[in-house]
């Protein structure tokens, strides 16, 4: 199971503040931030990131739980410190369920659906379609589960063709279409790995196994990162050291 952060950025001139979540290292998350700003987010922390400057604000752990029940905490925090840089979330109504349903719509596509075109990048035995996602809203920092690729796919852009760049980036932590997206490997048997910097000598990042540390970290050698996990201290990988737990 993944480990996640509960964190906090203070504006050191104005006190005010911003609370988030994320699976990432810390200094990841906070470079994260700071490129969001420079490329004219209009979130009101990257706005301010640009009006007060980079230097005047800290970001701090506030927490870590399970990356499970992280959403749930995150709006734990949120309350607690009731963040002026949070944007603000307004809910969606509750639909009225109208009795009787005569009969389900079908679904509209923002474009016609299409023949997945296949590419050397994307070729496979369609298995990928299968695997459980996770997409973070870049904007407002919430986390959705998705069973598939193509089901995040249909939900986030209406177009099931849009399968292929969701995949690879779900693969290697990067984004599409306004989200991060990240695989959630469902095996039974994995086990969570953490690295542990070789200079500094601090955990700087958590996976919820091997592989997808191997994803992270674009690599495709697992027997360097099973050399490092066998011999705890020894061995080293990508400048960590790697350990199980």
């Amino acid at each position: 199971m993944n480990r996640g952060i509960i964190y906090l950025i203070l504006n050191k001139q104005t006190g005010e503040k911003y609370v988030g979540n994320t699976t990432l290292a810390m200094n990841k998350e906070w470079i994260y931030h700071i490129d969001r700003s420079k490329r004219m987010s209009a979130d009101p922390l990257h706005k301010a990131f640009r009006q007060h400057g980079v230097h005047n604000f800290m970001i701090k752990e506030l927490d870590e739980y399970d990356d499970t029940c992280l959403e749930s905490k995150l709006n734990e925090w949120i309350e607690k410190y009731k963040p002026e840089y949070n944007p603000i979330i307004i809910p969606e109504p509750t639909p009225i369920k109208e009795e009787p349903v005569i009969e389900k719509k079908p679904r509209v596509y923002k474009s016609s659906p299409q023949l997945i075109q296949w590419n050397e990048q994307n070729r496979g035995d369609g298995k990928h379609l299968g695997l459980k996602i996770r997409g973070k809203n870049l904007e407002t920092g919430l986390c959705k589960d998705y069973n598939s690729v193509r089901e995040a796919a249909i939900d986030i852009t209406g177009n099931p063709n849009a399968n292929s760049n969701i995949l690879n980036a779900a693969r290697n932590y990067k984004n599409a279409y306004g989200y991060r997206w990240q695989v959630l490997e469902d095996k039974k048997n994995k086990k969570p790995v953490f690295g542990v910097n070789k200079k500094t000598e601090q955990i700087e990042v958590r996976f919820e196994s091997m592989n997808a540390a191997i994803r992270a970290f674009n690599g495709n050698n697992k027997q360097k990162i099973l050399k490092s996990l066998k011999n705890p201290g020894k061995y080293s990988w990508c400048g960590y050291w790697w350990f199980y737990g």
